[in-house]
């Protein structure tokens, strides 16, 4: 393990941001149940633009693509005082089987819990976006789309982000910024990481981000058992249905949820926030 020297400052941030309460618990598992309880892609949509309203965050819908291509994306805009730019996203959308709780709908309500705290405490420099990515499962439309838009500096992309132990990650830049800061938050709320070569990382909207030439973060919240199968199996290389137990519930009926943790949630989403905290103070 590494150690960073930190301010007091900075210490008081990191207790502030290890501290879960039972609220944020309860506030994470109301906005999945109506994720998930939404009868299609278009209603999930309409779930999360009504938790961010309940927030007293209005979102901007962003629609694009025609026909079987078209989609949109949600955008929350917290602007900073600086010109730099972070995106964090998670794709809003499911396949037809199960309720999609895993894969994606916690992500969407992880990025709702960071609404809340960058609304209360927001960035001293940084422009902060939150996106929901539309069509993620029909191709990464709705990144493509959003990125062909808009510029960033810095990119997050939770995908998977729903129970476990461990996060799960992967870099653009493992020798830049945007990495030292992960490892730096893992350090700071004593969260497990253990960050692998793009290759060997399962695909989601990371890799438009990382296309773009953004330096980015794939980021997933699983149980180590989960990484150390999808590693022995390499991330290019997975069957849905075999091998470790995350893909028997992704794009199945198991994905309920019933298969999420938002207890376990809380201590993912509190180093997300101490990240994209470090990211802002040291750009």
């Amino acid at each position: 393990m590494t150690f960073t020297r930190l301010s007091l400052p900075c210490l008081l941030l990191c207790v502030a941001v290890q501290a879960a309460p039972a609220q944020d618990t309860a506030r994470i598992g109301k906005s999945l149940a109506a994720i998930t309880a939404a009868r299609d892609n278009n209603a999930r949509r309409d779930a999360i633009v009504g938790e961010l309203r309940a927030s007293g965050v209005e979102p901007l819908v962003e629609p694009f693509g025609e026909g079987r291509g078209a989609g949109a994306n949600v955008v929350v805009t917290l602007p900073g005082s600086g010109t730099k730019t972070i995106v964090v996203g998670a794709h809003l959308d499911r396949v037809n089987a199960g309720r999609g709780a895993v894969d994606n709908g916690a992500a969407c309500a992880a990025l709702i819990q960071l609404v809340a705290a960058f609304t209360a405490a927001p960035l001293e420099r940084s422009t902060l976006q939150v996106v929901f990515f539309d069509r993620e499962e029909a191709g990464l439309l709705g990144s493509h789309a959003f990125f062909a838009g808009h510029r960033a500096d810095y990119a997050l992309n939770l995908d998977v982000f729903a129970y476990g132990n461990e996060i799960f990650a992967t870099a653009s830049h493992p020798e830049r910024l945007l990495h030292r800061s992960l490892h730096a938050a893992s350090d700071a709320t004593g969260m497990p990481l253990r960050s692998v070569p793009r290759a060997s990382y399962p695909d989601s909207d990371h890799v438009t981000m990382m296309n773009a030439g953004i330096e980015t973060l794939g980021l997933a919240l699983i149980d180590s058992a989960d990484i150390d199968g999808v590693l022995a199996i390499g991330g290019g290389r997975l069957t849905l249905g075999k091998g470790p137990r995350i893909l028997t519930i992704i794009h199945s009926r198991n994905d309920t949820i019933a298969e999420v943790r938002p207890d376990q949630m809380t201590r993912g989403i509190a180093l997300v926030e101490q990240l994209i905290r470090n990211v802002d103070r040291e750009s």
